[in-house]
């Protein structure tokens, strides 16, 4: 009796696990969908709270050799504006290390099979440049929650 009582809850606990939602992670195609959902006035509001939020009180090294939204920081820049990303829940697409002026690489969700908005993705690809190579200069590309901004 408490045998078969043991193999009815675990196929209950199984079924209930099965019947669950999973979150699939997002292709590029539909990443790139949801980009374009925005308009450029919250395009504009995305960039004043990252300016406010993530990437107040670091130095950008972007000297007008990139456009001027796109900031680059120092490895322990990085490291802080990754700590503020992942406490305020904002994707990163791809991260674009560049090693004395020049692009170096590139990675981007899709190469982990996870989801943008998931820090094991990036924390694991920062931590694999910073392996391969030091001084290099990080840039990424991001998207706020519309939640954040918009207040």
């Amino acid at each position: 009796m408490k045998k078969l009582l043991q193999i009815v809850l675990i196929g209950l606990l199984i079924l209930s696990c099965n019947n669950k939602n999973r979150t699939e992670t997002k292709t590029f195609e539909e990443t790139e969908m949801e980009l374009k959902d925005y308009s450029e006035e919250e395009r504009k509001k995305e960039f004043e709270y990252l300016k406010a939020n993530v990437f107040n009180g670091l130095k950008n090294l972007n000297d007008g050799f990139d456009s001027e939204s796109i900031y680059y920081f120092s490895e322990s820049d990085f490291e802080i504006v990754l700590d503020r990303v992942e406490k305020n829940g904002i994707a990163i697409f791809g991260i674009e290390p560049w090693l004395n002026g020049d692009f170096y690489d590139v990675l981007s969700f899709e190469d982990y099979k996870i989801d943008a908005n998931d820090p094991k993705w990036y924390k694991k690809a920062f931590t694999e440049f910073k392996n391969r190579e030091k001084n290099l200069m990080y840039s990424a590309s991001y998207q706020v929650p519309k939640r954040l901004f918009a207040e």
